[in-house]
């Protein structure tokens, strides 16, 4: 996710010294990428200076490894909290000694994406309930009736018929769309498809792709939420009951 456009960064310096510091006392291991280059660097925050502002960064066992750190434009660094995924970039990264072994210190982040937890949990609906969304009539061809396969709090998957990728290439903006839920009735939402990939085929060759909503208002959103929630205690109660 980008760390620039998202709706869910954390910008005041307590809420980010607070996560932080959380990942900090949970010990979380952190999943850091050396950039340029995206090199893998599995590593963990070790404290929190807040005096100088800095963070601790725990080294690596490679050498070659700690050069390259030090040598990086920025490490793009993801961890979990209580499943929330937390990314945050670190810059300005210096070599240092912590109780004789390597570390770096950087600066502390302005600015940390924090999902909430609930944009995390997917509702799959193939096989299940038919939820459709309208795409409207545009430059690029007619109003299309297209099949959901998922959706959360953050967006949806589609079903992408061959012949119909041009429509949905990422970063496309499909504005005016309208969210069929059964029994839920139509909610208007406009999106932006993140990515297109191809999929086993469901009813003929097909291609899935992920849409984030764009400016979805709180009250569209408590809708999808409540359905999701409706049809996630549906099922739970069918395998009770089966068991």
């Amino acid at each position: 996710m980008d760390l620039e456009d998202s709706r869910y960064l954390l910008l005041d310096p307590r809420d980010i010294s607070r996560v932080l510091q959380a990942l900090v006392d949970s010990r979380a291991l952190i999943s850091a990428r050396i950039m340029p280059g995206g090199l893998p660097c599995p590593t963990a925050l070790l404290a929190l200076d807040h005096e100088e502002g800095t963070v601790l960064l725990d080294g690596n066992r490679q050498e070659s490894v700690n050069q390259r750190v030090v040598q990086a434009h920025h490490l793009t660094c993801v961890s979990q909290l209580d499943r929330v995924r937390v990314q945050f970039r670190l810059t300005q990264l210096q070599r240092v000694q912590h109780e004789g072994m390597v570390a770096f210190t950087a600066p502390i982040p302005d600015r940390v994406l924090q999902l909430q937890r609930r944009e995390l949990y997917r509702l799959p609906l193939v096989p299940g309930p038919n939820v459709t969304l309208e795409v409207p009539q545009s430059a690029e061809g007619p109003a299309l009736q297209m099949r959901v396969l998922d959706l959360s709090g953050g967006g949806l998957a589609l079903l992408v018929r061959d012949g119909q990728e041009l429509r949905f290439r990422p970063g496309t903006a499909l504005s005016g769309c309208l969210l069929r839920l059964p029994e839920a009735g139509e909610i208007p939402v406009d999106l932006q498809v993140a990515h297109l990939s191809r999929q086993e085929p469901l009813a003929g060759a097909s291609q899935r792709a992920g849409c984030r909503f764009l400016g979805l208002v709180p009250v569209a959103e408590k809708r999808i939420l409540q359905y999701i929630f409706r049809v996630e205690r549906q099922r739970k109660a069918r395998e009770r009951g089966v068991a």
